[in-house]
């Protein structure tokens, strides 16, 4: 990764980065969730701003109101007590133990030393030590620097689950060797483009780590987990240009094709956005697993159902929600979150009450006339979807009469 990439990576925002905005509005985009990491930091005695010359929050506010943020020099500085903060945080817990973090020690090692000395590394003195400096710097560099405490804010997990999810979500995903692909464009593409391949990934980790904390119980199995979703990941990804149907493949062929206009490679282009547009892969996964239906069968309904019910449309009324400060942003992430588990609930009362024989459509089409009252009382409330203004309120209106859908459909 050149310094240029890594630079820009680190600026800690994909949806502003991926826009290639300036700077400065990339740094006051980000002051809100700055704040609160400076100021937990500074509660916990690990951080003296005085001392380190970063602005008091009064000084933060006066920025804010003035368009500005964190300065690369205070960025930095708290870049440093963050990965600090993160590695007292993963020693204390007993993830630098456990099995699979044997593979972390031997990569950090070059690889003479590996392949004379593989047997004795596990008994390396700071092996505890170099585990969890390796994985913190991983996680942070490639999530961002307010990654983890994002995750830990909104979802409740310690820091050492959030980065045993993001091993998960990194290796069912094969994120690594869309990383490795976009590496080796060095001197071949313009340098934005292969930040946005870093960037686009960013997008993926933010919502799957969350999913799986949320998911699953604490301390998550990494091993088990990564051999339970990544065959089905795999094979599901392959399959999704053509089980998305309507508006969702139009927006998937658009994504490409912009990633293809700003310098991606065509082929990475078009893995990067299946991997972007491929988190909703977990939630048929779970589907399938608890109805015992075929994981592309339960794709191909799952994607008819947030066709019809619009849910691409509603996802990005969601992301446009403020998140201006905790309580914004925790309720941006339950909005999400719920459509998505309504979707997930949807798919799995069509798949329990229609015959597999049938299309997809004819199954949804099928189980809507079974429910005509529900669905007419649905749809008298949630109106013109297009027309729903982008505020927590109507959103908040919208996704309960889905969820009502939901109950009511498995109440008869």
């Amino acid at each position: 990764m050149t310094d240029e990439v890594a630079a820009l990576v680190l600026r800690d925002n994909y949806e502003q980065a991926t826009a290639l905005g300036n700077a400065r509005s990339q740094a006051h985009s980000l002051l809100p969730v700055h704040r609160r990491m400076l100021t937990t930091l500074e509660q916990s005695g690990q951080l003296n701003r005085e001392l380190e010359a970063l602005p008091s929050d009064k000084e933060l506010g006066v920025r804010h109101e003035a368009g500005e943020g964190l300065t690369a020099p205070e960025f930095a500085v708290l870049l440093a007590y963050v990965k600090i903060s993160l590695e007292r945080q993963v020693l204390a817990d007993v993830l630098v133990d456990e099995e699979w973090t044997n593979g972390v020690l031997a990569r950090y090692f070059p690889t003479p030393l590996r392949e004379r000395y593989a047997a004795r590394m596990a008994g390396h003195r700071l092996r505890r030590e170099i585990i969890s400096t390796a994985l913190v710097n991983e996680v942070v560099n490639r999530g961002g620097t307010s990654f983890v405490f994002r995750a830990m804010e909104e979802s409740g997990a310690s820091a050492a689950d959030v980065i045993r999810a993001y091993v998960v979500i990194r290796d069912v995903y094969g994120l690594p060797e869309l990383w490795a692909a976009a590496e080796k464009l060095d001197n071949e593409v313009p340098t934005p483009a292969q930040t946005l391949v870093y960037l686009e990934t960013r997008r993926l980790l933010d919502r799957a780590v969350r999913w799986l904390v949320s998911n699953r119980r604490s301390p998550i199995d990494v091993t088990g987990e990564i051999a339970r979703l990544r065959p089905g990941v795999e094979a599901l990804l392959t399959q999704l240009p053509t089980v998305v149907i309507g508006v969702e493949r139009r927006s998937l062929e658009a994504h490409v094709a912009t990633l293809t206009d700003r310098g991606v490679p065509e082929r990475l282009a078009g893995a990067i956005s299946r991997v972007v547009y491929g988190f909703g892969m977990l939630d048929i996964l779970e589907t399938a697993r608890s109805t015992g239906h075929d994981p592309t069968e339960v794709a191909k309904v799952y994607f008819v159902i947030s066709e019809r019910f619009q849910i691409d449309l509603l996802l990005s009324h969601i992301s446009r929600l403020p998140r201006g400060d905790r309580w914004q942003t925790l309720a941006r992430m339950a909005l999400r979150y719920d459509l998505y588990a309504a979707l997930a609930g949807l798919t799995s009362e069509v798949l329990q009450s229609t015959p597999a024989s049938a299309p997809p459509e004819d199954r949804l089409a099928e189980w809507e006339q079974v429910n005509a009252a529900s669905m007419a009382r649905t749809g008298n409330a949630m109106g013109n979807v297009e027309e729903t203004p982008a505020d927590l309120a109507a959103l908040s209106v919208l996704l309960r009469q889905i969820r009502t859908l939901v109950k009511t459909s498995s109440a008869g």
